[in-house]
């Protein structure tokens, strides 16, 4: 997969992002590119938008930041799409994301977990692609 442009007019790398679910499709996501959070994140209105809601929550979630903590809870997702990578049956934490956020959700670790992500800010773009064999001892 190529080099894909991403927005950062704040310093957050955004990204497309496609999320199936309920028997929907809502192909107009912007999550932001998250490494530091371990579970993927998806804003409660936007989970309400492709027909989640917490009765179809697998568990509940909780979210410590460094003003305290939230509860939310787990749904998945059939499907989830970006930067050339799809994830099925991919569990997603639905919480509350501020209005200022300005973003859907937060791709998280556990979506680029065996691959390699590679931001290049000078270039403005994201890669994300399987990682090159290991060279075999001679």
């Amino acid at each position: 997969m190529g080099s894909l442009p991403f927005t950062s007019d704040d310093g957050l790398v955004r990204v497309p992002v496609l999320v199936w679910g309920c028997g929907r499709e809502l192909s107009s996501l912007s999550f932001v590119v998250d490494t530091g959070t371990p579970r993927t994140l998806l804003d409660v209105g936007a989970a309400a938008n492709l027909g989640f809601n917490s009765e179809r929550a697998v568990r509940r979630s909780r979210v410590r930041t460094a003003v305290g903590s939230e509860e939310g809870y787990i749904v998945v997702v059939s499907r989830l799409r970006s930067l050339g990578w799809e994830r099925g049956t991919f569990e997603i934490a639905c919480h509350q994301l501020a209005a200022t956020a300005q973003v859907d959700g937060l791709l998280g670790a556990d979506f680029f977990a065996g691959l390699v992500l590679t931001v290049n800010y000078a270039a403005g773009t994201v890669d994300l692609a399987e990682p090159a064999p290991a060279a075999s001892p001679g």
